[in-house]
């Protein structure tokens, strides 16, 4: 249902002369295509077993550290005026490394001894 909502708002977006309403009809094509894919799956390929759940808590709980650390780090730059970043940098930023160190983090997790 939101796909085709995504699909149809892009093309009455489109329809109004504004070139955003392709990346909602994109976004609602793609939005298909997975909703498809995971239908397609048994429900076996669902259920997690204890230890990867354990090993995306302990991931998560890593990449929440980091997450703080950088934060201090950033803090500590704009207080002493090293660099001064702007909230978007800022925002990027902590959304690229908290995402990267979670899958990092997870995959270390993921081998059959404890890494992390």
């Amino acid at each position: 249902m939101l796909s085709m909502g995504s699909i149809a708002l892009g093309s009455a977006i489109l329809m109004l002369g504004f070139d955003i309403g392709y990346g909602w009809i994109l976004a609602g094509l793609i939005l298909t295509l997975g909703v498809l894919y995971n239908a397609a799956k048994s429900k076996e390929d669902f259920i997690e077993d204890e230890r990867s759940v354990r090993n995306k808590e302990k991931a998560g709980y890593h990449a929440f550290n980091t997450m703080i650390i950088l934060i201090i780090i950033l803090n500590l730059l704009y207080f002493y005026k090293i660099w001064m970043p702007s909230p978007s940098q800022i925002y990027a930023l902590l959304f690229f490394v908290g995402m990267y160190v979670w899958l990092a983090s997870q995959w270390m997790c993921n081998k059959k001894g404890d890494v992390v």
